[in-house]
């Protein structure tokens, strides 16, 4: 299929809802293309909208240029009417006409579940996503979050040790943000895949952040909340799963932390209390518990015991005794450019662990 009609129509500045209509109605971005005046009219739309409409219709050839950028770029640009494109993704209202995606597409429709939190999360929390992150990707459920700090990277940590992840930026899908989050960036690319509906070198803006949520919630089964504040972007996370029918799962927290209130508000309003992965795993349908059986058989063995040089360098310097981040810099004579990311393989191996206040210490 000739991609550049559905770029076309994924750059119209008209609502996600009407794309999907049309696409419902022509069942051909080409056609949608070929059609006039008169049919944009019966989607409800203001003359100003339909002379924009038709007005775009002359940057077809910029349009094609800018698709042989993605491919030489090897990200894959996966349209709504794409075999590959997510299921689950598909049944919302507004669901993203394009995909532009990094890493494989076969991930894009196995069992999903979505983790979100709180960016300052506790060490609790961290730890708890981490371990459930962990158990999950290993029964095969491949684990979806934001790529944020807190709650998101343990979630992708967690599930890069034995499996699979999926990160869904709110940014160009060429722009890692936040920008020391590289390491997991890449890692989640060859392990997983990276998502984005928006076009290349967009920058991280406020409001892109909520609809990148719908993404989270609309590609998952259900939705885990690990912390989260009573007024923070997990629960509207949250709502948006119920919106779509989907289950909610909430680990409960003290209940005279800020952090906790919104997932104890969560389990009082009829989320289901999680410790455990059994408790999400058995609200799966068989055929979904079937399918994750046999991904966990398929599943390679992980080869995390083996060690890159640097990463061997940097684990010498570490022991059961916490160190800080800049007295390791110091103490290895080796740049941020080493350090860090070899810590963050280390974390993902489980070989060590992140305590707060950015200190390591050995597992």
């Amino acid at each position: 299929m000739d991609k550049k009609y559905s770029m076309w129509l994924h750059k119209l500045s008209i609502p996600e809802y009407i794309k999907v209509k049309m696409i419902e109605r022509f069942r051909s971005y080409k056609k949608i293309y070929e059609a006039n005046a008169t049919d944009y009219q019966q989607f409800n739309l203001e003359n100003k909208q339909i002379l924009k409409i038709e007005h775009s219709k002359e940057t077809l050839e910029d349009l094609s240029k800018m698709i042989k950028v993605y491919e030489d770029q090897k990200i894959h640009i996966v349209d709504i009417l794409d075999n590959h494109y997510p299921y689950y993704l598909k049944q919302i209202s507004d669901p993203p006409i394009i995909l532009f995606i990094k890493g494989d597409l076969n991930f894009l429709n196995q069992p999903t579940l979505g983790i979100v939190g709180s960016r300052k999360c506790s060490e609790y929390g961290f730890e708890t996503t981490y371990r459930l992150a962990k158990e999950l990707a290993e029964q095969g459920v491949v684990v979806i979050s934001g790529m944020a700090y807190g709650i998101d990277e343990a979630a992708h940590k967690g599930a890069l040790k034995t499996g699979h992840t999926i990160a869904v930026m709110g940014t160009g899908i060429n722009i890692c943000y936040p920008s020391q989050n590289q390491d997991i960036y890449h890692l989640i690319a060859q392990k997983g895949c990276v998502i984005s509906e928006y076009d290349l070198d967009t920058p991280p803006l406020p409001y892109q952040f909520p609809k990148r949520n719908r993404i989270i919630s609309g590609m998952s089964m259900g939705i885990l909340v690990v912390e989260a504040d009573i007024k923070s972007g997990s629960l509207i996370t949250a709502n948006l799963a119920l919106e779509h029918n989907r289950d909610v799962f909430a680990i409960p927290g003290n209940i005279n932390s800020k952090l906790s209130s919104g997932t104890n508000e969560l389990i009082r309003n009829g989320a289901k209390c999680v410790t455990k992965i059994d408790d999400i795993i058995e609200e799966f349908p068989l055929y979904i518990k079937t399918k994750m059986g046999t991904l966990q058989k398929n599943t390679l063995k992980n080869d995390n015991c083996k060690l890159a040089q640097d990463e061997s360098i940097v684990y010498a310097y570490l022991s059961q005794s916490p160190i800080n981040l800049n007295e390791l810099f110091k103490n290895t004579e080796l740049p941020y450019e080493i350090v860090y990311p070899s810590l963050i393989k280390l974390e993902i191996k489980g070989l060590i662990k992140r305590l707060p206040g950015e200190r390591y210490v050995r597992v």
